[in-house]
């Protein structure tokens, strides 16, 4: 029998997950539900299933066995929670709040219920970032270097507003700090700080339906940096910048004894003690989805990034941004994990 999937919030990241669950057989998509109702119509029409309105009226009338949440960040909380209520196990794409206190809430949830979660961190199912975490058990870490450059502003509306989106620490480079996690082990404490480097405000007539080089609600840093250090005793940094300029760079490296590691998407390469490279499979972003629905349709609970793995990842972002409040000190991540 096909496993039941619905998914709430049908923009941006939820057609990579709209075709992945198509490409499997044993999964029925049964429904989508979107705030844009039209939004929800075009897909329903393209990827099958109803379109609803609400979370809560896919929920009742169709009764998935699964949901895949896609919406954006200021918008978690109540769908997670009524999927808990209504016992229904949940994938969430990052991040999973845009603030501790509602990602508290829905980890409470989610223990109370017994549900199945996975969050999207889909770089943790790279065979070749697998293959090099399973090297740097012998090799002790010296540091873990990570940056996320973006050739500009994202296109949606929320995304200049720290309380919607919480800038890029939060919405974009939480995958790097996750990254970090999961090479070196729990961060300890963060340094964090943020500027706004240029004037975002926009010239007459200045128009883009693509990466923006202005914004005038302009809300975020558009340059941020992190020193973290990690419960190993390795030293993290983190460079990000939404500055306009000529195009994507997202780079990760590992100094480890004996061992340096380069990370460039989900490929890696490693010179030292050992030599070598591996290149990812085409398909590798998939994983992260389809061991969720795996575990699923065993009826199982326990999956490799449940909830509280996004919890954990999160707070680093959001001790970066204490530390800013603070004066650049520095956070306890135990702090803010309570």
């Amino acid at each position: 029998m096909a496993l039941k999937v619905g998914f709430v919030g049908v923009g941006g990241i939820a057609k990579r997950h709209l075709g992945y669950c198509r490409d499997r057989e044993d999964v029925e998509i049964v429904g989508h539900a979107d705030v844009n109702f039209a939004g929800a119509q075009q897909v329903a029409a393209e990827y099958g299933g109803n379109a609803y309105d609400s979370y809560d009226k896919l929920y009742r009338a169709e009764q998935p066995d699964a949901i895949v949440i896609c919406t954006p960040p200021f918008a978690h909380g109540d769908i997670e929670e009524a999927a808990c209520a209504a016992k229904i196990p949940f994938f969430v794409e990052k991040p999973v709040a845009v603030n501790m206190e509602l990602a508290h809430r829905v980890q409470k949830a989610v223990e109370k219920s017994g549900v199945a979660t996975q969050v999207g961190y889909m770089f943790r199912f790279s065979e070749p970032i697998r293959k090099v975490r399973a090297m740097l058990q012998q090799h002790p870490i010296a540091m873990v270097q990570a940056h996320y450059y973006m050739p500009g502003l994202p296109p949606p509306g929320w995304w200049p507003k720290m309380e919607l989106g919480g800038g890029q620490l939060i919405e974009q480079a939480t995958h790097m700090l996750d990254l970090g996690r999961f090479l070196a082990g729990e961060a300890k404490t963060v340094v964090g700080r943020a500027t706004r480097t240029r004037d975002w405000t926009p010239p007459p007539g200045y128009a883009s339906d693509g990466m923006k080089s202005y914004a005038a609600d302009m809300g975020i840093p558009d340059t941020t940096g992190l020193v973290i250090e990690y419960e190993c005793g390795a030293l993290g940094t983190l460079s990000c910048s939404i500055v306009p300029q000529a195009k994507w760079d997202v780079g990760f490296k590992v100094v480890a004894e004996g061992l340096l590691i380069t990370i460039e998407g989900a490929n890696c390469s490693w010179s030292g003690d050992e030599e070598g490279s591996m290149a990812a499979a085409e398909n590798w972003p998939a994983g992260v989805l389809y061991e969720f629905l795996d575990v699923v349709k065993a009826g199982g609970t326990e999956t490799s990034v449940p909830y509280i793995e996004g919890v954990k990842s999160l707070a680093i972002s959001v001790a970066g941004y204490e530390s800013m409040a603070r004066g650049g000190g520095p956070v306890e991540i135990a702090e803010l994990l309570g």
